[in-house]
Formats: C-alpha cells, structure tokens, sequence
C-alpha cells in the first residue's frame, strides 16, 4: 500500500513537471512568422499558382519542339472491289480487310511569332506568381504581427486590471476602517462608491481575460500556435528614417504587387503577338513512315517514306484577326490603367502608414508623461487619503487617472511597434531584412 502511494506522489510530481517545463516554453514573434509560414492556407494556396505558372512555362516549351505521332486503323469492308482495267491484271483497290499504321513527325518553322511570345508570357506569368507569393507572404506576416500585438496587449491589460483592483482593494481596506471610525453618511456612501469601483475592477479583469482566449484563438488560426502558448515581447523593430519621398520611391521599387502589375503590362503586349500570330501563315516541316497491308493484296501495300514542307496561310476569316486583336490591345491598355492606379494607391498607402507611425510616435511620448503624472499622482493622493486629507472621490479619480494612463501607454507602446510593420508593408519590405537596412539608411 505504501509503494502504491508512492509510486502515485511520483507520478503526480513529474506530471506536474512536464506541465511546469511545457508552461515555461515562450513562443516569438519570429516562432509565429515561421510557423504560419509553414501552415498558412493563404501561403499554400499562393505556391501551388506559382507551381502552375511553372507548369505553364514548361508547357510552352513544348510547342517549340517537335511532335511525333503515332497513327494505325484497320478497316473491313463488305465486300471486294476488284481493278477492272486491263493494266492492272485484275488486282484489288479495296480488300475486304485493311491494316494502315503511320510515324508522322511535325516540326514548326514559322508560327507568326506567337509560339516565342507564348514562352515569354509563361516566363512573365511565372514571374507574376513569384511576386503573388511574396504579396501573400507579407500579408500573412502582417496579419500575424496583428494578431500577436493582440495577445500582447490583452496580457498587459489583464496585469493592469489585476493592478487596478489590488489598488482599489487597499482602498477599500482604508475608507472601511474610517467608515467603522466614524460612521458618518459620507464615509459610508464613501464606502459604497469603492465597493462599487471594486465591482467594476473585477469586470474589467474578467473581461480581459476572456480577452486573451480570443486574441489567442486568433493568433493560432494564422500559426497553428498551441492555445496556451506563452509569448515574450518582441524586440521592437528597425524604424525606416527615409523621408517621405524616399519611402514613396522605395515602395514603387519594391512592392511585389506593382512589379507583378508591371509584369501583367508585358503579359498583355505578349498576347496581342500571340493573337496576331494565329492569322499569319504557319510553315511546318513534316516527314513520316507509312505502312499498308491489306487482304487481299492490293497495289498500294507497301512501306513508305514522305518528307516535305506545309504551308497554312489564312486568306478570310470574317474578321476574325482584327476583333481578336482589337480585344487584345484593349487588355493592354486596361493593363496599364490598373498600374497607373496602383501606382498612386501604394503612394496613398506609403503616406497613411508614415502618418500614422508619426501620430502614434507622438501619441507614446504624451503618454509616458501622463504615465508619469498618474503614478506620482495617485501616490501622493492614496497617502494623503490614508491620513484623512483627501476625500475618497480624489483618490477615486487618482485610481482611474493611473488605470487610463496605463493602458494608453500600453497601447501607444504596442501600437507604435505596429505601425512601424504596417510601414514596412506599405514599403514592400517587411520580412526582408536587407530591404528594410537599406529604407533606414535612404533619408535624405
């Protein structure tokens, strides 16, 4: 009985242990960017385009080479046809059986410039794709910054909930032992305004604690994160000190989505040589290995090999070439409207996000001075109140002075470090180190 009790401590203990070491792991921002990296649907979803676009171009390389097809038929007929001129000596034309097989080999020499324009649109297309990876890439790393910010700050805010309440509590421990001193309408209705306040500190604890199970939630839908994964603070990121011009110039050099539309502009071009191409005269080399039987024989039984050259040349199609190229040329010119919009909207972009890293930069150095205010504050106004100088409504505005400065720096913190991510997204460079030196070291 003793071993049995025993062995049941021990089990209890290490499974305690594992639990403690697994608490202790502490996930970073660069664990979550990898991990959904890895698992993100979004990120999946852009690689198999570029496998496709990769399929395409090899797909295209095919119609450079040569075909070689192989042909065979047999026939049965009802009955015998025989060659009823004398100089045929009464053989057969048609047989009542026929075997035909055939090695028929095509080269193209000349498609109208469509089969090259064709390979070049797959190399493009390809390329298109490598930058909607990238494009993909950085919106799931934005989302996940997004998302861990967000746990961060549900984390602090239940510390300063918990803060909060214990301060409130000590309140309330002082304005009951002068309520029971003195027992007076106002030291009680003192009393019943900090209980109520004490209330209102647990809701606001609860809360932020349901808040952590959503922002986690959230956090591993992008990551795939374990739900009690414990994160550290990152390091706050590289802040670009280009001007703005400069920043405008670095996101039109960088952003995969205007070289992805630039590339869409040459794709374009290369379809109307495509569609023009199918109307001009096609010249193929063809060469091929024929052979016939049949039963009974015929003169035509025999192997035989043909060689030559075949010309295709379009003399009316209604009309066809110049509608499919008016088309064409309109896909061009539609193409190069979206990049001159998409131009001007990375510019908007780029100016949004350096707005709003300097409102925020500005908002966090107002508020760690009004931090500073509220903590001196409201230890001066909780020591006068425990000596009786102060009314309990001073201390209760001290209290809720210092909880909203809390969490304004907490937020101002929180969000600067994000809006310097969302700055680098708009520059086309987030998640590439070398691109974001070299943004931090372009001012003018």
């Amino acid at each position: 009985m003793n071993k049995l009790r025993i062995t049941i401590i021990i089990a209890i203990l290490l499974s305690y242990s594992v639990t403690s070491y697994a608490a202790d792991t502490v996930y970073t921002i660069e664990d979550a960017y990898q991990a959904a990296l890895h698992t993100n649907e979004l990120v999946k979803i852009a690689e198999e385009g570029l496998l496709q676009s990769e399929s395409r171009v090899d797909q295209a390389w095919t119609y450079l080479y040569p075909r070689l097809v192989a042909q065979s038929a047999y026939t049965v007929y009802n009955d015998t046809l025989p060659e009823t001129l004398p100089a045929t000596g009464g053989a057969y034309f048609q047989p009542t059986e026929q075997f035909r097989a055939a090695l028929i080999l095509t080269q193209p020499l000349y498609t109208g410039g469509r089969t090259f324009a064709a390979l070049r649109a797959a190399n493009k297309m390809k390329d298109a794709s490598t930058s909607g990876l990238s494009i993909a890439k950085q919106d799931v790393l934005l989302r996940v910054s997004e998302a861990y910010y967000g746990v961060l700050k549900a984390q602090r805010s239940v510390i300063i909930s918990q803060q909060s309440l214990e301060r409130m509590d000590r309140s309330r421990k002082v304005t009951e032992r002068v309520a029971a001193t003195r027992g007076t309408k106002a030291n009680h209705s003192a009393l019943l305004r900090v209980n109520m306040l004490v209330s209102q500190a647990k809701i606001n604890l609860i809360r932020a604690q349901d808040g952590i199970r959503v922002t986690k939630d959230k956090l591993s839908l992008f990551t795939k994160l374990p739900p009690d994964a414990v994160l550290g603070d990152p390091r706050p990121p590289d802040q670009q000190t280009a001007s703005l011009d400069d920043l405008k110039a670095l996101a039109l050099k960088n952003r995969d989505d205007f070289a992805a539309s630039n590339q869409n502009k040459s794709i374009a071009a290369e379809y109307v040589t495509i569609v023009k191409g199918a109307h001009y005269p096609q010249l193929y080399a063809e060469a091929g290995l024929q052979y016939l039987s049949s039963q009974p024989n015929t003169p035509m039984d025999a192997t035989t090999y043909y060689g030559g050259l075949r010309l295709q040349i379009p003399l009316f199609e209604g009309g066809l070439m110049k509608a499919e190229v008016s088309e064409a040329r309109s896909k061009v010119r539609q193409a190069e409207f979206s990049s001159d919009f998409l131009r001007k909207s990375i510019e908007s972009d780029v100016l949004e996000a350096y707005m709003g890293l300097q409102t925020v930069s500005s908002v966090l150095e107002a508020a760690q001075l009004q931090m500073e205010y509220a903590r001196d504050n409201f230890t001066a106004v909780e020591g006068l109140y425990s000596e009786g100088l102060v009314s309990s409504l001073s201390l209760i505005d001290a209290e809720q002075a210092l909880s909203m400065s809390e969490r304004e720096l907490m937020n101002a913190t929180y969000d600067q470090q994000l809006a310097i991510l969302k700055l680098q997204k708009s520059t086309g460079t987030l998640g590439k180190p070398e691109l974001t030196n070299e943004g931090s070291h372009a001012s003018s």
